[in-house]
């Protein structure tokens, strides 16, 4: 068998100068490189491949980055960069960036800890110019990108003439007299995203057309966002067409546009896409405009490889690649739609809350409007208005009523006790009851045995935490040295006020332990009936007795202000929406909280992917189940057509548009949909955690009167203000709360 010390013989060379050249480690001169070439096709040596890969597989391993596989423009990326280097003795790595920067940057490094010889990459971080220099391009190991420029960073860029072919696609559209052009694309920040702006810039300048900004809708690149944008849009105006800068966009937009009722013949969509011998059936979209993805797949990595063979004298390419528009003549027949004559409809007036989930969710009611012909107007109101407007209104003539409300769980046994809300118990019979979670109906709808609503919106308790920081070596080993114990998402509300004073006073690292919200009374009274919860403690037991005073009360309470004392020192001014910025913007290490508060899904998607955000069973283990339920209002005189959306609201794919939307419902399907789990890591925590679930019910006395649950709040928090004042002592609070609220119940006795 011949060896590399043959070849260095023959050639007269040595073994070291016959590895560099055969494996292009140092540079070998012209006349030596001819000398080893020949002996080794005379002795017809052959690498041994798994030697090399063992000893050097930094010399044969590429990285590729790419944002995702669930864009088929993606796909055909990769199958030309595949298909060059098939025939090579180069392995291709391939890692998925989710157009995450701070997962891009991870990447990145373990790439490089592999020792790659070069990379291939569609980066999300054209900023990050002084991470690829210091880490790949000042050490000699070639980048070649493609579409998004890293701006300022000198090396190979290949791309599409996106512009050329926006320009070309709206030019077309606006000569067809279409006026209402969007372009719903990616961030501008992306080069490729930025030209395909400027190319319908470009179309609008050359017809005359003014404020082409307004017509820019930008998207994190998902096509949950583009369905997201898309809803949005609608609710604002039907545009003559949407034009695209991908097919995975494309998806998102045609979901959102056919979920209201209309199809890419009424809103005809415009994509980028792909070259495929099958031109008019591989898109979904009205018309796919072609760019040669496999064929920048394959420049690329020829650019990559020239760099590898020729490291000293390669200079740095930027190829741009035309593409070519698909046959407008075959599209015609969707560049004319005429609008339909809208016929008489019904009028629906649903109360909601005033909440970030309430309005994502709203655009959704376009759906039921085109499915139903009912029209739907949705009033929304602060949490400490919505009560008082359901109670006052509820009996105003039909022009001024509502027909639906909106309802928090504890108002369920109050509204229904006194007649507000219709028994819609012989309509359940219409619908399947095993959609919702195990025993949410009893919370959610039912009193008295009678069904008075449907679940809408899902609330549990839940404990987030900086996973980075509760992993991290050193303050792992400095939290042991201080407490004896592992730091670990807290079991116990004990262990979290004891992480949360190591968090706020003995590290450098986060500002603040935690963040409590006192301003106002909703957000104060979870704080301390959780706690109340997880020491056995009760303000009223099952006949309707006073039962705060108690031993367990108390614990509750100096747990409480234990809390208080090593939280971030705006508590009596933070309400819940502070208190999850303060999370997000990294002041605090732990947050308590409902879900819905931490309303930007795509950040907080984001930051589960990075490792940067936990969630857990919150201390104690007795979370608040909290959440709003719809019902209808008795003296509706639209009873049909409210419990139709009512019914609506439960249908498995409107549940699903929820989630993306940033909701959750009480359907279960919705938690083991593997797709969306997929997308929001959070989900299926919050399904298991409602086992652990119980609302905060008020009272029903002998007489079966209710007291109103933010009457016995208003008790509680006022001897709790003062409290948190210094006016007050713990156990004269909690003797004048049980006081005041036996006063309360003498009232409804």
């Amino acid at each position: 068998m011949v060896t590399i010390k043959d070849v260095a013989k023959k050639a007269d060379v040595s073994i070291a100068t016959v590895s560099n050249y055969l494996n292009r480690t140092k540079p070998v001169s012209k006349e030596l490189g001819a000398r080893i070439q020949n002996a080794v096709d005379e002795l017809g040596y052959s690498l041994n491949l798994n030697a090399k890969i063992l000893k050097t597989a930094q010399y044969m391993d590429i990285g590729v980055i790419l944002p995702s596989l669930n864009d088929s423009y993606y796909v055909q990326l990769f199958q030309g960069i595949k298909t060059y280097f098939q025939n090579t003795n180069y392995f291709i790595n391939l890692v998925f960036s989710n157009n995450i920067p701070e997962l891009e940057v991870t990447i990145a490094q373990n790439l490089k800890r592999k020792q790659i010889c070069g990379l291939i990459l569609v980066s999300c971080q054209p900023e990050n110019w002084k991470f690829y220099y210091d880490n790949f391009t000042s050490k000699k190991i070639p980048l070649v990108l493609i579409d998004r420029k890293i701006y300022g960073l000198e090396t190979n860029f290949v791309s599409c003439n996106n512009r050329v072919l926006i320009r070309n696609m709206v030019d077309e559209l606006l000569k067809r007299k279409m006026e209402n052009i969007f372009l719903l694309s990616g961030p501008e920040k992306f080069y490729c995203e930025l030209e395909c702006m400027k190319g319908m810039r470009d179309a609008f300048e050359n017809n005359g057309k003014q404020n082409v900004s307004d017509y820019f809708i930008q998207t994190n690149m998902g096509k949950e966002d583009a369905f997201r944008k898309t809803l949005q849009l609608l609710k604002r105006k039907k545009p003559d067409a949407i034009v695209t800068t991908s097919e995975s966009l494309a998806l998102g937009i045609i979901e959102g546009i056919r979920l209201i009722g209309y199809t890419t013949v009424d809103i005809p969509i415009f994509t980028l896409g792909e070259q495929h011998w099958n031109l008019h059936t591989h898109s979904f979209a009205t018309n796919s405009l072609v760019r040669p993805a496999m064929n920048l797949g394959k420049t690329a990595s020829k650019l990559l490889l020239e760099q590898l063979e020729s490291p000293l004298t390669k200079e740095s390419e930027k190829i741009i690649l035309a593409g070519c528009s698909s046959d407008w003549e075959h599209e015609k027949r969707y560049l004319s739609v005429k609008k339909k004559p809208e016929s008489e409809q019904k009028k629906l007036r649903v109360l909601m809350l005033d909440t970030p989930q309430v309005e994502s969710i709203s655009g959704l009611i376009l759906n039921f409007e085109k499915r139903t012909g009912i029209k739907m107007e949705i009033i929304t109101m602060p949490h400490n208005e919505l009560y008082n407007t359901i109670l006052t209104t509820y009996s105003e003539n039909q022009e001024k009523s509502y027909d639906v409300f909106m309802y928090d769980m504890p108002w369920l046994s109050f509204l229904a006790a006194e007649g507000i809300l219709e028994d819609i118990s012989d309509k359940m019979k219409e619908m399947d009851l095993e959609l919702f979670f195990p025993g949410a109906l009893k919370y959610y709808s039912m009193f008295n045995g009678r069904y008075f609503g449907i679940p809408f919106m899902y609330a549990p308790q839940v404990l987030f935490y900086r996973k980075d920081l509760f992993e991290d070596v050193a303050v792992k080993k400095e939290y042991e040295k201080q407490n004896n114990i592992s730091l670990r998402p807290p079991v116990t509300l004990k262990e979290f006020n004891t992480i949360s004073e190591f968090f706020s006073d003995k590290t450098n690292i986060i500002e603040y332990g935690t963040s409590i919200p006192t301003a106002y009374n909703e957000c104060l009274t979870p704080e301390v009936y959780m706690r109340l919860k997880a020491f056995g403690g009760h303000i009223f037991d099952q006949k309707g007795n006073v039962v705060f005073e108690s031993d367990q009360t108390l614990r509750a309470y100096i747990n409480f202000l234990r809390a208080i004392k090593f939280a971030k020192p705006d508590y009596r001014i933070a309400t819940d929406m502070s208190a999850a910025q303060d999370f997000i913007d990294g002041k605090i290490a732990m947050l308590i909280s409902y879900p819905s508060f931490l309303r930007n899904i795509p950040d907080l998607r984001k930051n589960s992917m990075i490792g940067s955000i936990g969630y857990h069973l919150i201390p104690g283990r007795t979370p608040l189940l909290g959440g709003w339920s719809l019902g209808i209002n008795q003296h509706s005189s639209n009873k049909e057509e409210a419990f139709q959306f009512l019914k609506w609201t439960c249908e498995e794919q409107t549940a699903n548009y929820t989630t993306l939307l940033g909701g959750l419902t009480v359907l279960t399907n919705t938690y083991v949909n593997d797709e969306l789990s997929d997308l929001y890591p959070w989900l299926p925590l919050y399904y298991s955690i409602y086992q652990y679930t119980k609302p905060v019910i008020p009272p029903k006395l002998l007489n079966n009167k209710v007291i109103p649950q933010w009457e016995i709040d208003e008790v509680v928090c006022k001897w709790l203000y003062k409290l948190l004042d210094s006016e007050i002592e713990v156990r004269e609070t909690i003797s004048e709360t049980q006081k005041a609220l036996q006063i309360l119940a003498k009232q409804y006795q």
